[in-house]
């Protein structure tokens, strides 16, 4: 063996040595984490899905969201759930609103009584007559008209306390809209949809009603992560029972 073979055999087992050595002084957990860890692949502008039959699909990223077409439909959407009932009732509770439907509750009973006292009046007069005789005919017919009247604004007054209602819950509803497009920006949540939780007891008065509360319950099953009602509620300043 000539002296340059000798010192490159020489060489290569010391380079051996020390690879050995940083081998075995390396953590056994950084060893074991390595190859536990499965490889990363990318960055990609885009990945080739084929199927058996050779055709297909091109995924890539949109906006943050995962991709294959040109289509809104053809994206990977985050989907969560909204209990309007349980935000519905504290809204519509609110004191602004009570006071509201009491000060029109008020008036329209203020306004309803003067009638009825005038009522009262006519048919105290009437008692007093002989009414089988003919006595207090006028009387009668002003009481009959009277009594028409009454009917008929307690029907009209119905009507405007409904309207009421039904122009609060629609403030009620919009206030919820905002709520959820806060929550549902922050999250980055794309479709939200109402839903009536599946433990939520039914209030069973018919087989109808009990029907009806089923059609209600549209979602049967949902990750627990995917109700945002509390966070809705935190960013309405609502607390829930």
């Amino acid at each position: 063996m000539t002296p340059r073979e000798r010192l490159l055999t020489w060489s290569t087992l010391a380079a051996s040595l020390v690879m050995m050595t940083l081998m075995f002084l390396q953590p056994a957990g950084v060893i074991a984490q390595d190859k536990a860890k499965a490889p990363s692949l990318g960055p990609a502008s885009s990945v080739e899905l084929v199927e058996e039959d050779g055709k297909s699909i091109q995924l890539t990223a949109v906006d943050g969201r995962l991709s294959w077409g040109d289509e809104p439909q053809q994206q990977v959407q985050s989907v969560a759930y909204v209990h309007i009932g349980a935000l519905l009732s504290p809204l519509m509770e609110a004191e602004e609103r009570s006071e509201e439907r009491r000060t029109l509750t008020e008036r329209i009973q203020e306004d309803a009584q003067v009638l009825i006292d005038q009522l009262e009046s006519i048919q105290a007069e009437i008692e007093g007559l002989n009414t089988a005789e003919g006595e207090g005919q006028e009387l009668i017919q002003q009481g009959q008209q009277l009594a028409q009247q009454l009917q008929a604004f307690r029907q009209q007054a119905q009507a405007i306390q409904e309207g009421m209602m039904a122009q609060q819950i629609e403030q009620c509803y919009k206030e919820i809209v905002t709520g959820v497009n806060v929550v549902a920006d922050r999250r980055n949540i794309d479709t939200v949809y109402r839903f009536i939780p599946t433990e939520d007891e039914f209030s069973i008065q018919d087989i109808n009603s009990a029907m009806t509360q089923i059609r209600l319950r549209a979602v049967l099953r949902y990750p627990e992560q995917s109700d945002i009602t509390e966070e809705v509620a935190e960013e309405l300043n609502l607390v829930l029972e």
